[in-house]
């Protein structure tokens, strides 16, 4: 990471498969430390909404938002609020062509997987930092 500015990570297990919990947590609290390690002064983490992970899903994805969690508590620990941005998205709509994604929560609204992009090279790049929770404040940037 020599020279590096900034790093988004938005690495993860999807909902559902193995090893959700490391997967979402243990590799992205690694990313976080090397990050750090390496003295990259921003970093900006793709998590999941608080409204997501703490609606009825939870009895389904516990081990996806546990990892999720861990990741988070990363990133709070290892750089400060000014050096970091979280973005908390509920379903992210777009993905390759070809790819088939399983739809989200009945009544939940997906943001458009650009939406994301554009907030995490604010963080990255821009003056942008701390949090942004939930689709709709991701949209309002």
């Amino acid at each position: 990471m020599k020279d590096v500015t900034a790093v988004i990570s938005c690495v993860g297990i999807s909902p559902g498969s193995q090893n959700q919990k490391d997967g979402n947590g243990l590799v992205n609290s690694r990313i976080v430390q090397a990050a750090k390690a390496a003295g990259v002064p921003k970093l900006v983490y793709i998590g999941v909404s608080s409204t997501l992970a703490n609606g009825p899903a939870i009895f389904l994805l516990k081990d996806y938002f546990t990892g999720k969690a861990t990741a988070e508590q990363s990133v709070i620990s290892d750089f400060s609020g000014e050096n970091s941005l979280i973005i908390r998205p509920a379903i992210i709509a777009g993905s390759p062509p070809g790819e088939i994604r399983p739809p989200g929560p009945p009544g939940v609204k997906a943001v458009d997987v650009s939406a994301v992009a554009r907030a995490a090279v604010s963080g990255a790049v821009g003056g942008l930092s701390g949090l942004i929770d939930g689709n709709e404040a991701i949209e309002a940037l």
